[in-house]
């Protein structure tokens, strides 16, 4: 198609304007690749940000893969310009302007001239009254920011981290920490650790709000725990190198490796100075199911993840507990970050009887509903829920189940609130887009994302007690079932 004359202007004026503010293009030269964009991906992500998206009901249209690539359109020589307009000179006066009074940090460059190139297609659009067409100007945008990177080098960096860089962009415009590009070893990790296994330290994590690895849940008598690492310790260097500007998949990539090998984490915790430590990766078998009889005759259960193996490993530990004839059980799913959709629900079903489980809510308002049978071996049996603050996404589906239909309470603390669905899409890379497509909510319409779910009895849980063997959440469920059992 042809472009309008005022977008050739525009996009000619974005290379002028670019070379024209070299001397802020300093921050190009670091975090090529990084889940933080830190480099020209911002630069570049910024224009792609703000293009429209398809309307509900739109068709999807074929991934590049699946079609030729568009030659990009530019403008012709005749086009360009020597240098930019003289209303232009304004922009420089309000930059200045920030920089001298602005009250905090101004963002780095590529953030700063992104704004520069939304702002004009914004108005571009406004003045005159046409949309962009996406897939044309991101190609004129992208291929700009080549041309002002091959000015500033000499030649182009490695095109791949670009790449990534660009998708990463589009995905932090959307706001949503769900969807997200893997590269092709991350992938590989993220569809391992579903499995039940892999190779690293031995603790479930999360990126920490400053940057860098928290770790949410040392795994027991794994290399993670044996080193000293605790919950609530910050990771911030992985052998050396600074992670706090990396993506959490990508210091993940850095922190597994084959067992056998060691690394030194630097490690910050909770008003303490940074300290290192040293690792020795293993094998590590996630914590699917352990099962045991506690005092009074009590049953405790805890599900460590909704992975493949879990539901029959489940299954097979009620039987082995509930042979002895328990006069409650516990189903402690603390430290749990969920896992599959439809091991959810059929764990869920071993405790409800026949009726809703959740409520899957597309963005058109499609709804899809989960729902329990009457074939469960623990539907009858006095029942309390442990959770915490990692509870999240699968497992607040099955706690949000039992507590909406009154089979059993919940007690802790409240849970992370994660309930949306993410689609896998394998890009021909090996690399993987993942993508979320629905949300969660509970038997009574009750939303999970971003809001969790409050126990009805909340215990609170300090490191101290954790450190001390004390666990104050267990004792009141104890508590709580003891109390049940001795009422006519």
């Amino acid at each position: 198609m042809n472009r309008p004359s005022y977008l050739n202007y525009l996009l000619t004026a974005f290379v002028a304007l670019t070379m024209g503010a070299m001397a802020f293009l300093a921050g190009f030269g670091a975090g090529f690749g990084t889940g933080r964009l830190t480099a020209p991906e911002r630069a570049a992500a910024a224009a792609v940000s703000v293009l429209p998206s398809p309307e509900a009901g739109e068709p999807v249209e074929p991934t590049r893969a699946a079609r030729p690539t568009p030659t990009p359109t530019v403008p012709a020589p005749e086009a360009q310009l020597d240098e930019l307009p003289e209303e232009f000179d304004l922009v420089w006066e309000a930059w200045r302007a920030l920089e001298e009074d602005f009250y905090g940090d101004l963002p780095e460059t590529p953030e700063m001239v992104g704004g520069l190139v939304a702002g004009m297609l914004r108005a571009a659009q406004r003045e005159t009254d046409e949309a962009l067409e996406r897939e044309e100007t991101a190609n004129a945008v992208m291929l700009a920011v080549l041309r002002v990177l091959e000015e500033r080098y000499g030649e182009l960096p490695d095109p791949k981290p670009l790449t990534y860089g660009a998708i990463n962009g589009v995905t932090e415009a959307l706001n949503d920490p769900y969807t997200e590009l893997m590269d092709a070893e991350t992938a590989a990790f993220f569809n391992e650790s579903l499995e039940g296994s892999f190779e690293g330290i031995g603790a479930r994590v999360d990126l920490a709000k400053d940057g860098g690895v928290l770790i949410v849940e040392p795994f027991e008598g794994q290399p993670a725990w044996n080193a000293g690492l605790r919950r609530n310790d910050v990771i911030i260097a992985v052998d050396g190198r600074d992670i706090t500007n990396l993506s959490l998949r990508e210091a993940i990539s850095l922190i597994r490796g084959p067992k056998g090998t060691r690394v030194v984490l630097t490690v910050r915790s909770p008003g303490q100075e940074p300290r290192d430590v040293e690792v020795v990766r293993a094998r590590i078998v996630i914590p699917v199911v352990t099962a045991r009889m506690l005092d009074n005759n009590i049953a405790y259960l805890k599900l460590g993840e909704f992975s493949g193996p879990a539901t029959d490993q489940l299954r097979k530990a009620l039987d082995q507990l509930l042979a002895n004839r328990p006069v409650g059980l516990i189903l402690d799913l603390r430290g749990n970050p969920g896992g599959y959709l439809r091991t959810a629900v059929d764990i869920a079903d071993e405790f409800l009887p026949e009726g809703t489980v959740l409520i899957e809510r597309f963005k058109d308002g499609e709804e899809q509903v989960y729902a329990s049978t009457d074939r469960g071996r623990a539907e009858e049996i006095p029942l309390v829920v442990l959770v915490n603050e990692a509870s999240a996404s699968a497992s607040e589906i099955v706690a949000g189940a039992i507590q909406d239909r009154q089979r059993a309470i919940l007690i802790g603390a409240q849970t992370f609130g994660k309930g949306s669905v993410q689609v896998p899409h394998n890009l021909s890379d090996g690399s993987l887009l993942r993508v979320t497509t629905a949300r969660w909510f509970t038997p009574n319409d009750r939303q999970i994302n971003g809001e969790g779910l409050l126990p009805d009895i909340v215990v609170p849980m300090s490191d101290e007690d954790i450190e001390a063997g004390r666990d104050p959440q267990l004792d009141r469920a104890v508590e709580y079932l003891l109390n049940l059992k001795s009422k006519p």
